[in-house]
């Protein structure tokens, strides 16, 4: 018998990119000698749902789709217990951890490295027991990617984030937290918080690549203080862009373990989905989690 492939398409994706793309994928795999079963999602945690029925003895996942698709597949291969290579052809609207991958745009490029690349253990999060790929995060601008209607992002693509974004910046709300992390507490007054690993954060600014590596066994905290004034926020997210953090403002930390407590319950997001309102967040990294093949 020769070797399995379970594919896991979700076809409104990107302006329905994926949908155009599962036939290519399912192609290229056949002609590499592969036996190949392909599942499309209909709702969110299909991605999940599929890995539990069809995921058993497969020697290769596929999954085509955004950040959120990815989520479902990788907990789906976390849940089973599975070990075989995952493979990513990126076809949502923001692609965060396609950037930190530096996978190819084309998906036929995508396609190449799946059948030709090495496998490579990444980290993943946990978040109060939920698994992430690449970040969680609160306050302003995180609720953008799964408020932001699917209709618009179908016309406009990642400009409809910028568009919902501008929206926002008028009701940024400040929140008062106490952190606990490497053996370390303080509190304060922040408008944004992240535990990523990752070097695109929200759709919003980068990392720079040196302050992150997938395979080290730790996440990156960063908490933004409140501005005391428009342009500070001003100067905040373009020293952000320029991968230059002002010390007054901005909170960067790496770390195996965070817990982030908060006065009342705030909604985090999780892979540009919605996480939950909860006041207190216990965040751990979960080292090699996923054989991923880049």
């Amino acid at each position: 018998m020769g070797k399995r492939a379970l594919v896991i398409v979700n076809p409104t994706a990107g302006m329905k990119k994926a949908k155009k793309i599962m036939f290519d994928i399912v192609d290229h795999l056949s002609q590499a000698g592969f036996q190949v079963s392909a599942q499309t999602t209909c709702k969110s945690g299909d991605g999940t749902l599929f890995l539990k029925e069809y995921g058993a003895d497969q020697d290769l996942i596929v999954c085509c789709g955004g950040d959120g698709t990815l989520n479902e597949v990788i907990n789906g291969i976390l849940e089973i217990g599975s070990t075989a290579s995952l493979g990513y052809v990126p076809a949502g609207t923001t692609n965060d951890f396609a950037r930190t991958l530096q996978l190819p745009k084309a998906p036929g490029k995508c396609i190449q490295k799946i059948l030709s690349g090495s496998p490579r253990t990444l980290d993943i999060g946990s978040f109060n027991g939920r698994n992430f790929t690449y970040i969680a995060s609160l306050g302003a601008f995180t609720k953008i990617s799964y408020s932001t209607p699917q209709k618009l992002k179908n016309i406009f693509g990642h400009s409809a984030y910028l568009m919902e974004g501008v929206k926002e910046i008028g009701n940024i709300s400040p929140f008062v937290a106490e952190v606990e992390v490497n053996g370390e507490t303080f509190s304060g007054e922040f408008v944004f918080g992240s535990v990523t690993n990752s070097t695109s954060v929200a759709g919003l600014f980068k990392l720079n690549q040196l302050d992150v590596r997938l395979d080290d066994g730790e996440l990156e905290l960063m908490l933004i203080r409140n501005p005391k004034t428009p342009n500070d926020l001003i100067q905040i997210l373009h020293g952000l862009v320029q991968n230059s953090y002002d010390p007054r403002y901005v909170i960067f930390k790496h770390a195996e373990e965070i817990k982030i407590k908060t006065a009342a319950p705030l909604s985090w997001t999780l892979d540009g989905e919605r996480g939950g309102e909860v006041s207190e967040a216990h965040i751990k990294v979960i080292p090699g989690a996923i054989n991923f093949l880049m």
